[in-house]
């Protein structure tokens, strides 16, 4: 199973989100592609499993980690 490792909004400024991370003082500890074939939109989501930020129809890179499943 591939899970997102890292999601890198390419913009003015570049933005980067990694699971592991802080945020605003909130942990990143999944990134979730969601929306359908019309829209392109990602989940940044804490600890919580709470919305840190969504990103819609922005180019970006998506660094995919492989994970072991039981």
């Amino acid at each position: 199973m591939q899970v997102i490792q890292k999601l890198t909004v390419v913009s003015n400024p570049t933005r980067i989100f990694e699971v592991g991370t802080e945020m605003n003082g909130r942990e990143i500890i999944e990134i979730k592609q969601v929306g359908d074939e019309n829209i392109s939109e990602f989940w940044v989501l804490d600890e919580n499993e709470k919305l840190i930020v969504s990103i819609e129809n922005c180019p970006v890179i998506v660094e995919w980690q492989e994970v072991a499943e039981d």
